[in-house]
């Protein structure tokens, strides 16, 4: 057999799934710590701008420098600077490069624009003086708020109005966060409006490098926990499983020469139970296979004793028809179907002499073998003692004495037996614990006969029989059969009863004993259906025909 693919083996499955756990665990964890240290980098942010923002007021508010007084109605009035304008601008310079901002401004707040005082973009002191520009979305509001705010220049947080004066706009396609804080003349009235500006792409590239160091990290560590994972799972699952899966493939070879399969896995885990299993159902399966065959071979010698059983016990049955086809003064038909491979239920006719038939019907206790044993020595017996020209009273009574004599199995046998005097017609007959037969005289229909019943030949020792006769006129039919008969049982557990079985004889009533019990079993199999059979179903029919000979 080819060996597995890796892209097939438990190896590869393993990894790929430790790859894709890994790897979602990683973009999770990346993307929450990244919106963690974005959230905690915005807020450091804004404590930074704000301070940037703190020290441009302390610079711009400065009344006077070495270089002179700061005028800033005199700058915007004239348009021209001056030493303190220029030492103003340089501060406002070294604040934008000292705080990494995108730019800081003084300017001069109106209704609908602000004019500028100096800008971090000015290549030189005084470039954008007087320049206006208008207000960008929300910016007049913080403007607004930003001349009334007192401004807490040691940054104490409860006193801080920081977060009143602090917006996010756009400028010139750049997203800035942008702290407004006032600018004091030397009577201490804000006259102007500091403004310190932090580019947002300098908060992402942060973040977005953090996250990548954190997504590469965590590749890293993938790469090395499955390379670890691997060589470990190698080691300790894939090698024992693969030299487990070899020896299940060599196991219908070691059955077949019943060689036990070692497996030599010492893993200390599931996988070395998994294999002692494997050697132990190894073991049991040989075993098994060589019970089964001790059990098949001696099913197979059962099987053909049951089937010479089978045929031993036909051939003792009459099943040539016509059985007298020289006589013309009856006609007689007999069917025993086995609800096993040998039945219980056994009939019997038999000429006595000239002019008298011997007829049994019986059904012994009990199904297979056993039953088809005690058949065959009750078949025996009756025809022995009814063909020494017994009654049938005498004869169930003889019987029943040598059945008792030897019965430890306490096994009995329910029988009809009658003897026909064929050239009067009358029946003398006794039942021992047998069904009711059924009589059909030539001007009428079958109707069940109720017979004088006996107790069962085999029960009890000591039992008297009762005997009776019945007549049949000229063209009459008797109808005898078993239990298995009115006690078929269909899918529903529905008995076919002895009223369905007289509607079946009623309806090939004028008919041959052959037909007649044709249509019987016609009528139970439609009857039963798919049910199994559950007892053995014999019957007899016989029509008399009169003194042919007279």
């Amino acid at each position: 057999m080819e060996k597995t693919s890796f892209t097939k083996s438990l190896a590869f499955k393993t990894i790929l799934r430790l790859v894709i756990i890994v790897a979602v665990l990683s973009l999770i964890g990346a993307a929450v710590i990244g919106a963690i240290s974005y959230a905690n980098l915005t807020a450091q942010l804004r404590d930074y701008v704000y301070e940037a923002a703190i020290k441009g007021t302390a610079v711009a508010s400065a009344s006077e420098y070495d270089e002179g007084e700061v005028k800033i109605d005199d700058y915007l009035a004239t348009g021209k600077t001056d030493n303190a304008y220029q030492a103003v601008f340089l501060n406002l310079l070294l604040i934008n490069d000292d705080y990494e901002l995108q730019r800081c401004d003084i300017f001069v707040p109106y209704e609908d624009h602000f004019t500028y005082l100096m800008s971090s973009d000015d290549q030189t002191p005084g470039e954008s003086l007087k320049k206006e520009s208008p207000y960008y979305g929300a910016e007049k509001d913080y403007v607004a708020k930003a001349m009334k705010a007192s401004v807490d220049t040691e940054l104490n947080p409860e006193k801080s109005t920081k977060e009143n004066v602090y917006t996010e706009n756009i400028k010139d396609g750049i997203k800035l966060s942008t702290y407004y804080t006032p600018v004091y003349d030397k009577s201490g009235k804000a006259v102007a409006v500091f403004a310190a500006s932090y580019s947002n792409d300098k908060i992402y590239k942060t973040v977005f490098g953090l996250i990548a160091e954190l997504i590469g990290m965590s590749f890293a560590v993938m790469l090395v926990s499955v390379l670890i994972f691997y060589f470990s799972i190698r080691r300790h699952v894939i090698k024992p499983v693969s030299k487990l899966t070899a020896s299940v493939r060599t196991m219908k070879e070691s059955v077949k020469n019943r060689q036990t399969v070692t497996t030599d896995i010492r893993t200390g885990d599931e996988i070395e139970e998994l294999a002692v299993s494997f050697e132990e159902m190894n073991r049991d399966l040989i075993g098994y296979i060589d019970e089964n065959e001790k059990i098949t071979a001696e099913k197979q010698r059962i099987d053909t004793e049951l089937s010479l059983a089978t045929g031993i016990q036909a051939g003792m049955l009459p099943d040539k028809f016509p059985a007298f086809p020289d006589r013309k003064d009856f006609d007689i038909y007999a069917s025993m179907k086995p609800a096993k491979e040998v039945g219980g239920d056994f009939y019997d006719f038999f000429l006595i002499d000239e002019n008298r038939l011997g007829i049994v019907m019986a059904d012994v206790s009990g199904k297979g073998v056993p039953a088809a044993l005690f058949m065959m020595h009750s078949k025996i017996l009756l025809k022995s003692y009814t063909l020494m020209k017994q009654t049938p009273k005498a004869a169930l009574e003889e019987v029943n004495r040598q059945i008792c004599e030897h019965n430890p199995e306490e096994m009995f046998v329910t029988v009809w037996l009658g003897v026909l005097d064929l050239r009067t017609g009358v029946f003398t007959a006794a039942n021992a614990g047998h069904e009711k037969p059924a009589v059909k005289q030539a001007d009428g229909s079958f109707e069940l006969f109720k017979d004088k019943h006996g107790i069962m030949v085999g029960y009890m020792d000591g039992v008297r029989f009762k005997e009776y006769e019945l007549r049949l006129t000229k063209g009459a039919k008797l109808f005898l059969y078993t239990d298995g008969v009115a006690e078929a049982t269909n899918a529903n557990e529905e008995l076919f009863g002895t009223d369905r079985m007289i509607d079946a004889l009623r309806t090939a009533e004028d008919k041959t004993p052959r037909e007649i019990l044709a249509a019987v079993d016609a009528a139970v199999d439609e009857f039963v259906g798919d049910a199994p059979q559950f007892d053995d179903l014999t019957m007899l029919c016989i029509e008399y025909n009169g003194d042919c000979q007279a």
